[in-house]
């Protein structure tokens, strides 16, 4: 080992004989626990999941979604009527076409089925490769009533077309994201 690693070994020693070792440990053990409470961190285990889900459970299948298209929420929890940012991402290498100007993104309640949609243009819309669309959901029904607190998830779903001199196909793809709505 180098003396930097000999350096750091010897002051975590110093630190745990200062605090003691339970307060050190505790210590250390609440800073991960805000670490993995963090949104960001949520959101980057939740994409990581479903990478290798989809990667895994559908490697003999056409190509799965999660490979050319993302959603994430700038937060895992809101409070009633706090907006929701919701982000959609092309990360493949072909264009994404979307049915209307909020990417076809629909929301649903978990708890009731309830489902709720952002005000869109009913115009077709295309994301290009790295191309990214953020969207705000204002936590309204319909009517303009609050969503109820509860879990939730955003779905957006497009259409991956390719062509080729010899033949044009599509393909649906969709991505998913979920949150959560406190008192």
């Amino acid at each position: 080992m180098g003396l930097i690693t000999w350096i750091a070994i010897a002051v975590i020693v110093l630190v745990v004989i200062g605090l003691g070792a339970g307060v050190f440990f505790s210590g250390l053990i609440r800073g991960a626990e805000i670490i993995g409470n963090n949104p960001a961190v949520q959101n980057v285990t939740q994409e990581a999941k479903e990478f290798l889900d989809n990667n895994i459970q559908g490697s003999g299948s056409s190509s799965s979604s999660s490979s050319v298209l993302v959603i994430t929420t700038n937060e895992a929890r809101y409070r009633i009527g706090e907006p929701v940012t919701i982000t959609v991402k092309n990360i493949g290498d072909q264009t994404l076409t979307f049915p209307n100007s909020a990417v076809g993104l629909k929301i649903q309640n978990m708890n009731t089925g309830q489902m709720y949609n952002v005000a869109a243009t009913q115009v077709t819309t295309e994301l290009e490769p790295g191309a990214s669309r953020m969207l705000t959901w204002n936590q309204e029904d319909g009517n303009g009533n609050n969503a109820p607190a509860g879990d939730y998830t955003a779905t957006v779903q497009g259409i991956l077309s390719s062509s080729s001199s010899a033949q044009s196909s599509s393909q649906s793809v969709s991505a998913q994201v979920s949150f959560e709505i406190t008192e």
